[in-house]
């Protein structure tokens, strides 16, 4: 039995956030409450991208991606 390949597998990657300060979201977008914030310089793992926004590895949300850049 083969198994389906899934074409749409997203790839993990690090982004460096570009901005002093940057809220980490509960969701992808600026309507969901603010978790945490994190600050420039600091680098962190995407594991999920959804409109413009990323979800961090360590599972405390999501940041606009607007404000990394990918390492």
């Amino acid at each position: 039995e083969k198994t389906p390949i899934n074409t749409n597998k997203f790839t993990p990657y690090i982004v460096v956030i570009n901005t002093s300060r940057l809220n980490v979201r509960a969701g992808a977008g600026t309507n969901y409450k603010v978790n945490t914030i994190v600050k420039a310089g600091e680098k962190y793992t995407i594991v999920e991208e959804k409109n413009g926004w990323g979800k961090l590895k360590s599972g405390a949300g999501w940041i606009a991606l607007n404000y990394t850049k990918k390492v």
